[in-house]
């Protein structure tokens, strides 16, 4: 119990005197106006267009090659069950049902 009350006396004894700084409320001031004058949505797309045209055309063209890559093995799958529905319809067996 007897350092926690010379922790408390220590404590209430302690104070915090930081050197005044004279440029302190000009820079408040300064960050105050940095925030009312944040660009707005058009400012910000304009000022990043290129970048953003970029990653448009990224996105279509990624999105296009996965799109052809899908749809072309749809399309495989698709020959590949027609080729087969039709040689099973010429096969003279599977038509008399004499199928082994």
């Amino acid at each position: 119990m007897k350092s926690s009350d010379s922790l408390s006396k220590v404590l209430q004894i302690w104070r915090v005197s930081p050197p005044p700084d004279p440029d302190f409320r000009a820079a408040v001031w300064q960050r105050v106006e940095e925030t009312r004058r944040a660009p707005t949505w058009p400012v910000f797309v304009r000022a990043r267009a290129a970048a953003l045209t970029a990653a448009a055309i990224v996105t279509v063209a990624v999105s296009g090659w996965a799109g052809h890559s899908v749809a072309r093995n749809h399309v495989q799958a698709d020959r590949n069950t027609l080729a087969a529905n039709y040689l099973a319809s010429l096969d003279a067996r599977v038509k008399a049902g004499l199928q082994e």
